[in-house]
C-alpha cells in the first residue's frame, strides 16, 4: 500500500485524507451519533460514488482509441482511489463500527444486516486488493507507449471490468441492507 501511496504523483494529499478521515472518526466524546452518521453517509457517497464514475471514465476513454488518453484515464483511476476509495472505506467502516451496537444491543455484531454489509464491505476490498489493483497497475504499464492499445491491454482491460462489476456490486447490496435494515 505503501508503494501506491508514493507513486500516485499526488505528493501528501492521500496521506493526509486517509489521516483527516481516521481523526474525523474517533470516538471522541464531543462528536455526536449524528456526526457519526454524517460521516458513515459521507463515505458511502465517496466509496460508490468513486467506484461507479472510475468504471464509467474507463469505458469512455478506452472506447476512444486513444492511447495517450486512456494512459491517463488509467493514472487518473488509481489517484481517484487513493482520493476518494481509501478515505471513504475508511469512513465507512469507522463511523459504522461506531454505529452498529445501537442495533445490535451494545453487540456491533449483533444484527444480522449489519455483519453481512460488513462481509459484503470486506469481499469487495479483498477483490480490490486481491484483483483491481493489479489490473489498474498493469493498464497503466500497458498503455504507457506504442502507436495503439494492445490486444494485452484489452485483455487487461475485459478482467478489470469483470472483477471491478463484482466490486461495485458488493457495496451497493452492503448499502441496500444498511437502507432497508431487514431482520435476519
Amino acid at each position: 500500500m505503501l508503494r501506491f501511496l508514493t507513486r500516485s504523483g499526488l505528493g501528501p494529499l492521500p496521506v493526509i485524507l486517509i489521516i483527516a478521515a481516521v481523526l474525523l472518526s474517533l470516538p471522541f466524546p464531543f462528536y455526536t451519533r449524528q456526526w457519526h452518521k454524517f460521516l458513515h453517509i459521507v463515505g458511502a457517497v465517496l466509496f460508490i460514488g468513486n467506484i461507479i464514475i472510475t468504471a464509467v471514465w474507463m469505458i469512455l476513454t478506452v472506447r476512444t482509441q486513444q492511447r495517450p488518453l486512456v494512459h491517463f484515464g488509467a493514472k487518473a483511476v488509481n489517484q481517484a482511489d487513493l482520493l476518494f476509495t481509501v478515505p471513504g472505506v475508511l469512513l465507512i467502516f469507522l463511523n459504522g463500527m461506531l454505529l452498529a451496537s445501537a442495533f445490535g444491543n451494545g453487540n456491533p455484531f449483533g444484527a444480522g444486516w449489519i455483519a453481512a454489509a460488513l462481509i459484503l464491505l470486506i469481499a469487495s476490498g479483498a477483490v480490490w486488493l486481491g484483483f483491481l489493483l493489479r489490473y489498474q497497475h498493469q493498464l497503466v504499464e500497458l498503455s504507457a507507449s506504442g502507436d495503439s492499445l494492445s490486444p494485452e491491454f484489452m485483455r487487461v482491460f475485459r478482467n478489470w471490468g469483470i472483477w471491478g462489476g463484482i466490486a461495485t456490486v458488493l457495496p451497493i447490496l452492503s448499502l441496500v441492507l444498511m437502507v432497508f435494515k431487514p431482520a435476519f
